[in-house]
C-alpha cells in the first residue's frame, strides 16, 4: 500500500524540518529559561492566576487555530490542482470569515467572559485588578492573532519553515527581554507582564502580516469575494472542524479552569509548568508535523493515495519516536530537572510534568490521521464522533475531583479517553479511505508500542543507577538517547526506512567532504 516518497520530497521535508529544529533549540532553550524568571518575578499564586486566564482566553483561541487548519486545508487542495487552483479566492475568503468570527468571540469574551473572572474564578484576594489587565490584554492578542492566522496559513501552506524560524527566534529574545524589565519594575509585575506580552504579539503579527505582503503580493492581495458557494463550503467545512475544537477546548483549557474552582491558582502554577515542559519536548514533533502535513494535504490532493498513506505512516511513527527520545530522560528525571530548573516547586508538579508527557506521546500518534482526514474533506465523522468522546473529559474531570480524588487524576481521565480516541480515528478513516486498519496497527501502533516497552524498561534500569548531580545528569541523557536510538533503529524502523537513513546521512557526509 505504500509508494517511494520522491527524492525532492525527501529534501525539501529534511530542509524544512531541520530549520525548524534549529529554531526549536534555540527558542527552547530561552523559553524554559524565561518560565524560570517569571515564576521567580511573580511567585506562584500570580503565575497561576495567569495560566488560569490566559488558559481562559487561549480555550477560545483554539477556535482560530481550527480556522488556521481549515484554511492551510484549501490552501494545499488549491496549490495540488497547479494552474487550475485560485489561491487568492481562499486567502480571501478565509480573511472574511476570520474577521466575522473575531467580533463575534470578542463580544463573547467582553460579556460572559468578564462575568465569569469576577464571580466565579477562583483568584487571590486582592488581584483582581491584576486579573482583569490579563484578561483584557490576552483578549486583544487573542483578536490579533485570529485576524493574522490566514497570513500563517499562507507561509505554511507553502511550505516557507525559515520564517517560522527567524520570527520565533525574535519571539523568545523578546520574551526574554520582558524577563529582565520585570526585575525593574516593582508595581503590579503580573499587569506589566501581561501589557509586555501583548506588544509582543503585536509586533509578530505585523510581521507576518509584512512578510506576506513582500514574499506573496499576488496571493494575499485583498479582494472582496462575492461567491457565496466558497463562503459556504469553507465555513461549513471549519463548521465541523469547529465541533473538535470545541472538545478539546473543554478537555484542555476547561479542565484548568475546573482544577481552578476545586484547587486553587497554586495547581494552576503546577499545570502551568507541565504544560510548558510538554510544549518544549513536543516543538520537534510539531515542527516535523507542520513540514509534513503539507505534503500529506497535497499528494492526497493530487490524487497520490499510495504516497499519502506512506507519509502518514511515517509521520505517525517518526513523531513517536522523535517525542520519545526527548521525553524519557525527563519523565525519569523530572524531580531532580525540576529542582535544577526552578527555584520554586508547586504542590503536584512532578507528578503533572510525568503525566503531561505521556499524554504527549499519545496525541502525536493522532496528528497525522487527522491531517489526512481533513485532506479528504469527509470530516463529519470525526467531529462528531471525536469530539463527543473528548467533550466526557470535562464532566468526568470533574465529577474526579467533586469524589476528593487528587488533581492529577483529571490526566488519568484525559489519557484514557485519547486512547480510546486513536481507534475510534482509525475506524473513522478506513470508513472514508484505503487506508486498511490492519496497515497502520502493524507498520505505526505495533512498532511504537514495542519500542516503547523496550526504552522505558530498559531506562528505568539505568536512571535508578545515577546520583542526582549536573554530571551525572548530563551522562544519563546521553545513554538515554543512545539507548532510544539503538531501540528505534533495531525495533522500530523496517529495512527500507534504515536503508534510506543511511543513504540520507552517506549523501550530508559526501556533501560535506566535498
Amino acid at each position: 500500500m505504500t509508494q517511494t516518497i520522491s527524492s525532492s520530497d525527501n529534501k525539501r521535508l529534511a530542509k524544512n524540518t531541520f530549520l525548524l529544529y534549529l529554531r526549536t533549540l534555540i527558542v527552547m532553550g530561552i523559553s524554559l529559561y524565561t518560565s524560570r524568571v517569571i515564576l521567580s518575578s511573580l511567585g506562584v499564586k500570580d503565575y497561576g492566576t495567569y495560566n488560569v486566564i490566559g488558559g481562559f482566553v487561549a480555550m477560545f483561541s483554539l477556535v482560530g487555530g481550527t480556522l488556521v487548519s481549515s484554511t492551510q486545508r484549501f490552501l494545499n487542495v488549491e496549490l495540488g490542482k497547479k494552474e487550475n487552483g485560485d489561491v487568492n479566492k481562499i486567502f480571501n475568503t478565509a480573511i472574511g470569515i476570520h474577521t466575522i468570527l473575531s467580533f463575534v468571540l470578542v463580544l463573547l469574551f467582553e460579556t460572559f467572559g468578564l462575568w465569569f473572572l469576577n464571580t466565579k474564578m477562583n483568584i487571590p484576594e486582592g488581584r483582581m485588578f491584576a486579573a482583569n489587565v490579563v484578561f483584557q490584554c490576552s483578549v486583544c492578542a487573542f483578536l490579533l492573532n485570529v485576524l493574522c492566522m490566514p497570513y500563517n496559513a499562507v507561509i505554511i501552506a507553502f511550505e516557507r519553515m525559515k520564517a517560522f524560524a527567524y520570527i520565533s527566534l525574535l519571539d523568545a529574545l523578546l520574551k526574554l527581554g520582558i524577563c529582565y524589565l520585570l526585575y525593574l519594575v516593582e508595581p503590579d509585575r503580573l499587569a506589566i507582564y501581561a501589557i509586555l506580552l501583548l506588544g509582543v504579539s503585536i509586533l509578530n503579527n505585523v510581521i507576518y502580516f509584512c512578510y506576506c505582503k513582500q514574499h506573496f503580493s499576488e496571493i494575499t492581495k485583498l479582494r472582496i469575494v462575492k461567491d457565496k458557494d466558497a463562503y459556504i463550503h469553507q465555513t461549513s467545512f471549519a463548521g465541523y472542524t469547529f465541533l473538535g475544537s470545541i472538545a478539546s477546548i473543554l478537555a484542555n483549557h476547561g479542565v484548568n479552569i475546573v482544577l481552578n474552582l476545586f484547587c486553587g491558582v497554586a495547581v494552576n502554577a503546577a499545570r502551568g509548568i507541565a504544560v510548558q515542559v510538554q510544549h518544549a519536548a513536543s516543538k520537534f514533533v510539531n515542527d516535523f508535523m507542520t513540514a509534513l502535513k503539507p505534503q500529506i494535504t497535497k499528494t492526497y490532493a493530487a490524487g497520490e493515495m499510495n504516497k499519502s498513506i506512506s507519509l502518514v505512516y511515517r509521520g505517525a511513527k517518526f513523531s513517536f519516536f522523535l517525542m520519545l527520545i526527548i521525553s524519557t530522560p525527563i519523565f525519569f528525571k523530572s524531580d531532580y530537572i525540576l529542582r535544577l530548573w526552578l527555584n520554586i516547586l508547586p504542590d503536584y508538579v512532578n507528578v503533572f510534568v510525568r503525566l503531561t508527557l505521556l499524554y504527549g506521546l499519545i496525541t502525536v500518534l493522532s496528528t497525522p490521521l487527522t491531517t489526512i482526514i481533513l485532506a479528504t474533506g469527509k470530516i463529519k465523522g470525526n467531529a462528531l464522533i471525536i469530539g463527543g468522546l473528548r467533550i466526557l473529559i470535562l464532566p468526568l474531570s470533574y465529577l474526579v475531583l467533586y469524589l476528593d480524588y487528587p488533581p492529577y487524576s483529571v490526566y488519568i481521565v484525559i489519557i484514557i479517553v485519547d486512547i480510546i480516541s486513536i481507534f475510534t480515528r482509525l475506524f473513522i478513516l478506513r470508513s472514508i479511505t484505503d487506508i486498511p486498519l490492519s496497515g497502520y496497527i502493524k507498520e505505526v501502533l505495533f512498532r511504537v508500542a514495542v519500542v516503547f516497552m523496550v526504552v522505558f524498561s530498559v531506562n528505568y534500569l539505568v536512571s535508578i543507577m545515577f546520583y542526582e548531580s549536573f554530571y551525572f545528569l548530563f551522562v544519563y541523557v546521553c545513554i538515554s538517547t543512545i539507548i532510544s536510538l539503538v531501540v528505534i533503529w533495531c525495533l522500530g524502523l523496517k529495512s527500507r526506512e534504515r536503508s534510506f537513513t543511511i543513504e540520507l546521512v552517506r549523501k550530508y557526509y559526501y556533501k560535506k567532504r566535498k
